[in-house]
């Protein structure tokens, strides 16, 4: 499907940008927002990048230095990431938002290109509010490792309190290991493949190692999936949103890259998977989802396109089940 995001404004869905004033951003770029019911109410977090991500979409008009390109200020090229917690009205708009400020556990001196929280999801475990994302300044290569930050809300402003690195399975020599999915009512349990189904769980306390363990469910599939939204409960089991990522190449031997995103449904002990058809939101090569919750019936999904914009898609849930069963 090519645009989703008009078949299900057709049957009664309701799609919005998200916004926080230019006065207020400390990058220029807003995008890849994650989407969390919160104590019956919506909260959004949505990430801040100090690029703008140039993309020919239609694989022409290439960039000098490609169809895909990220541009920095000149006097910069570190790719940096604040993020913004914001709480929604009930019509999707954004309410009030607050820039968290992590200082508490910030290094001061990074040591890798690319700073900050990246693509987080927000979960609740054990009556606590998290931001799950990845991050690589902590090592002088790069290496990605997903993190947990404690949050805390007082008189409207979100500060991170503690942050955990969150260590791989034994021996935990993965390079980068990123877009792990919180699951929302398993404690500390982290969807790490889809397909074939494995979840790492980890011990915030760091008294255990984290351990993988693989549920048996499968299917065969053309192409391996990467992670998106939190892991949610849905009728008698469980759903997510994946992306397949199609990398080539332009006329010009530049890299390029297409996402095209799948509901992933399970039964109730994940032994049993199931993929929807095929969609893009809004028929872009670039697009990426990290946030999905279900809010009085209906379903909120949150995605960024282009690195530079922030939606969120409200899909009734009468209609993803239709999509869900093929119709």
């Amino acid at each position: 499907m090519d645009n989703f995001a008009k078949e299900v404004i057709n049957n009664g869905g309701v799609l919005k940008p998200l916004l926080i004033l230019s006065k207020d951003m400390d990058f220029p770029s807003l995008t890849n927002p994650t989407i969390l019911n919160y104590q019956d109410k919506l909260i959004v977090n949505i990430r801040n990048v100090n690029y703008s991500l140039y993309h020919s979409e239609l694989n022409r008009y290439e960039h000098t230095w490609g169809p895909l390109v990220y541009i920095h200020p000149e006097n910069d090229l570190k790719l940096k990431t604040v993020n913004y917690l914001c709480e929604l009205t009930s019509d999707l708009n954004i309410n009030s938002y607050s820039k968290i400020d992590t200082s508490k556990c910030d290094d001061p001196n990074p040591k890798w290109e690319f700073h900050g929280l990246e693509d987080v999801r927000l979960v609740v475990w054990d009556d606590t509010l998290y931001a799950i994302g990845v991050r690589r300044d902590t090592t002088d290569n790069g290496q990605g490792r997903m993190e947990l930050s404690k949050i805390i809300i007082e008189e409207g402003r979100a500060k991170e309190v503690s942050r955990l690195r969150i260590p791989g399975p034994l021996p935990d020599e993965e390079y980068c290991m990123k877009n792990c999915t919180p699951v929302l009512d398993h404690p500390y349990r982290l969807l790490k493949w889809t397909n074939p189904t494995a979840f790492m769980d980890f011990d915030p306390d760091g008294n255990k190692d984290t351990t993988l363990f693989e549920t048996g469910a499968y299917k065969k599939m053309p192409m391996d999936f990467r992670g998106g939204g939190q892991v949610i409960p849905y009728k008698d089991g469980y759903i997510t949103i994946v992306h397949e990522t199609y990398l080539f190449n332009s006329e010009t031997g530049k890299k390029n890259a297409t996402y095209r995103h799948m509901f992933v449904m399970w039964d109730k002990d994940f032994k049993q998977i199931k993929f929807s058809k095929k969609f893009s939101f809004l028929n872009m090569r670039i697009e990426f989802s990290c946030g999905m919750c279900e809010y009085k019936g209906d379903y909120i999904v949150t995605f960024g396109a282009c690195d530079n914009t922030a939606y969120i898609l409200k899909i009734p849930g009468t209609y993803l089940e239709q999509f869900l069963s093929g119709g």
